[in-house]
């Protein structure tokens, strides 16, 4: 098999990193809910790519959910929750790049397994505490229709986890790898039968850990690790962008 052509990879990088660095400016509040988005020379010029690389970049974040356009006026921020066009492309773009997301949650739920069966009774204790409150701000966020914030708490569920190793480098490479799972995080909590799935296992993590059985908060991460990517890149799709 001949090897991809260097500039399909670069596009193909520059691609990710526009659209990394718009979703980072929406998740972190730089860019709020109903904000136009700058013109397309602009970014162009802001971002320092192509405008056949931003383009395709912005398509990904509509579909995505995080952006939409309003005909020939331009894209804003998306307000509000999913509409069901929304969840249809949210749900088409979960099952087109469930491999990408397949293969670092693998790798995600090995490291963070490994992680929990490192703590010690009172750690246990101690990340369920963190972890339960990380919860029930995604619980709050989602019944008010912010799954930009659920997402956030998607990180700061798993960041709890990793947080009781003592090897500095495994916490830096499993922060990284919850980073690069920001896009993903948002697409899952974009859909109410995913966002669901996800908080009820995220509670049965608490759980385990809040009874210091470590084993088994260990096995229920990894098991919940691998179960988004898992469905939308085995099963087709239905007619709604669902499995």
């Amino acid at each position: 098999m001949s090897a991809e052509p260097a500039s399909a990879r670069r596009d193909g990088s520059l691609v990710d990193v526009a659209t990394e660095t718009i979703s980072s400016q929406i998740l972190h509040g730089r860019l709020s809910a109903g904000d136009k988005l700058p013109t397309e020379r602009e970014l162009v010029e802001q971002l320092g790519v192509s405008r056949t690389v931003l383009r395709e970049a912005l398509s990904s974040l509509e579909a995505l959910g995080l952006l939409e356009t309003r005909g020939t006026r331009g894209r804003w921020v998306a307000t509000g929750g999913s509409s069901e066009r929304s969840r249809t492309l949210v749900g088409a773009w979960l099952h087109q790049h469930a491999r990408e997301i397949l293969d670092v949650d693998e790798i995600r739920s090995v490291l963070e397994a490994h992680a929990i069966r490192g703590m010690s009774t009172w750690d246990a204790i101690e990340a369920a505490t963190e972890a339960a409150a990380a919860l029930l701000a995604q619980t709050e966020a989602l019944e008010r229709g912010d799954a930009v914030a659920a997402a956030e708490g998607d990180a700061a569920f798993h960041s709890a986890l990793g947080a009781y190793t003592q090897n500095a480098a495994l916490r830096s490479l499993m922060q990284g790898l919850i980073d690069a799972s920001r896009k993903s995080a948002y697409a899952v909590y974009s859909l109410p039968e995913t966002a669901a799935s996800s908080l009820e296992q995220h509670g049965r993590i608490v759980e385990a850990l809040a009874a210091s059985d470590v084993e088994g908060a260990a096995r229920l991460a990894q098991e919940h690790m691998l179960d988004v990517a898992r469905r939308y890149s085995a099963a087709p799709q239905g007619p709604e962008g669902r499995p």
